[in-house]
């Protein structure tokens, strides 16, 4: 009894452990970049067109394969042309009523490399949407990246404003008392006061900021949310790697433009190539002049059309598409170079950030020290009270710096991961 009771007591409390991991998970991976970012895709309706585009090229293709095979149709058409005391149409012409009600085939006879053509067509249609919705992922995914960091900054200002008011206000209780007491002057502790309060308005400002930054990420995600949890620090790579230029969006859309007016230009050649066409109908067809009841029957036919001469039109085409496979090129070697070129400026300007980092980290080591020593020393009197309030003040810009200089690194890493050419 004692060992069932014990093994379901370990159970029970693992089952628990467990439950409360997720949950904490979960709640971190609500206020994390990867959430926001794939809610914003979800809720994308560009994404979701693109999609739909996609599907809807699909089935062209099949119309096309559709078009292409049989075509049978019923069709059923009457006429009556009076002719009055020799007034009316011409009996020999419109037998004065005819009647037809049968069922007709029609198929067109195309090589199967002309079909495959003009299928790759949609193939080359679906890799453009493709390659436009890649890039639009990429872009959506910086925006989002650049609203979280700003969003996160502003948490971080607001938080450092609680610290240093937590600060003061530690402080502010034994100068007070101090004060009452005459140990301290009334006037430095009204300075100290007046610091304080500015602090405090400060905080509520950029409480504000904070969750006017968080309302607009929400909103940019789609997502329709009151409250305003704490955000994780950014999830990007410290030393991201730049997507090589021939892997690239941009190259992708130029093979995918390529193939299309390349295919575009088989196409031409094609559509002058000589078409056939056959038919067959059956069924009954009768001016019930004589023997109506023998007009059942059936008929089949065959067409040709063979292109002689229009102006010179296909030629002029396949110039034109081969004008616009030229200038493609020159977009892309053109957009190379600008890729390449911002590579270059985003690695040296995070590089310079990494060392004014590291040196504004370095002096806030000896600025908090120095707040501590004040501290310690303004209740003896061994400190003024401007010299204090002035060495919070310092500590105050360099963690501000450092959250700028962070923030702006963060959005250089940000340009890095997701490259996009304006």
């Amino acid at each position: 009894m004692n060992t069932t009771y014990t093994y379901l007591t370990r159970w029970f409390i693992v089952l628990t452990t467990l439950i409360l991991c997720f949950s904490v998970k979960a709640q971190t991976t609500e206020h994390a970049l990867p959430y926001f970012i794939k809610t914003a895709q979800i809720n994308s309706p560009l994404l979701n067109d693109y999609n739909n585009q996609v599907i809807s090229n699909k089935i062209d293709s099949l119309k096309l394969r559709a078009t292409y095979g049989f075509i049978i149709t019923g069709e059923a058409n009457a006429g009556y042309s009076p002719n009055i005391k020799g007034w009316g149409y011409d009996n020999a012409l419109t037998n004065g009523q005819s009647l037809f009600a049968g069922v007709r085939v029609v198929k067109e006879f195309i090589s199967r490399n002309n079909l495959d053509t003009r299928l790759k067509a949609y193939d080359a249609s679906i890799a453009q949407i493709l390659a436009q919705k890649h890039l639009t992922i990429q872009t959506l995914n910086k925006q989002i990246t650049d609203q979280y960091i700003a969003t996160y900054s502003s948490q971080q200002r607001y938080e450092l404003s609680r610290e240093i008011i937590s600060l003061l206000n530690q402080e502010d209780v034994i100068l007070k008392k101090l004060t009452q007491s005459s140990v301290f002057k009334q006037t430095d502790y009204l300075t100290f006061k007046v610091t304080l309060q500015q602090n405090e308005l400060t905080l509520q400002q950029q409480q504000a900021d904070w969750q006017s930054n968080y309302a607009l990420l929400n909103y940019l995600c789609g997502i329709v949310d009151t409250h305003f949890p704490a955000l994780d620090t950014p999830s990007i790579s410290k030393t991201p790697i730049p997507t090589d230029f021939k892997e690239s969006v941009y190259t992708q859309a130029y093979k995918a433009d390529s193939l299309k007016i390349t295919n575009d230009s088989e196409i031409i050649k094609y559509n002058y190539k000589p078409k056939i066409t056959a038919f067959s109908d059956g069924g009954y067809q009768s001016s019930f002049t004589q023997t109506p009841y023998k007009n059942f029957g059936l008929g089949v036919g065959v067409g040709v059309s063979i292109p002689i001469y229009d102006g010179h039109q296909k030629k002029m085409l396949l110039q034109q598409n081969q004008l616009a496979l030229q200038t493609r090129q020159k977009y892309l070697e053109q957009t190379e170079r600008q890729y390449q070129q911002q590579i270059f400026q985003i690695q040296n300007q995070m590089e310079q950030y990494y060392k004014m980092i590291g040196t504004a980290t370095q002096q806030i080591n000896y600025a908090k020290t120095l707040v501590e020593a004040n501290a310690r020393q303004l209740p003896t009197g061994d400190v003024r009270m401007v010299d204090f309030i002035l060495s919070i003040n310092n500590l105050l810009n360099l963690k501000g710096n450092i959250i700028q200089y962070n923030a702006t690194l963060f959005n250089l890493q940000n340009q890095m991961q997701y490259l996009i050419i304006q």
